[in-house]
């Protein structure tokens, strides 16, 4: 229901989700993130690639190298604000089953 809702917005739930995590706690690396939502790294890195294609989110090195920071664009914001009300309908319609 959620992904139907989303998909004008060409989203799914996990990569709504992965903009709103961007959101409330601002550049973070991949394992963080990972950890945040509960989703394994696989599954993350392909969302992230998905939405890094559409120019939603920046990943770039780290501090030392090894890890991953994710950020999300200007872009992104405006399309996770655009969703807001899609994501609200879906929500409202799960809670009223």
């Amino acid at each position: 229901m959620f992904d139907e809702k989303l998909r004008p917005f060409e989203l799914t739930i996990n990569q709504y989700s992965l903009l709103t995590a961007l959101i409330l706690g601002g550049p973070t690396t991949i394992s963080d993130i990972a950890e945040r939502l509960g989703i394994d790294r696989t599954t993350l890195t392909r969302n992230l690639a998905l939405v890094s294609n559409r120019r939603l989110i920046t990943v770039n090195p780290g501090e030392d190298g090894r890890e991953r920071v994710v950020t999300l664009t200007s872009k992104g914001w405006a399309v996770a604000e655009a969703a807001l009300p899609a994501w609200k309908a879906a929500q409202a319609e799960a809670s009223a089953s």
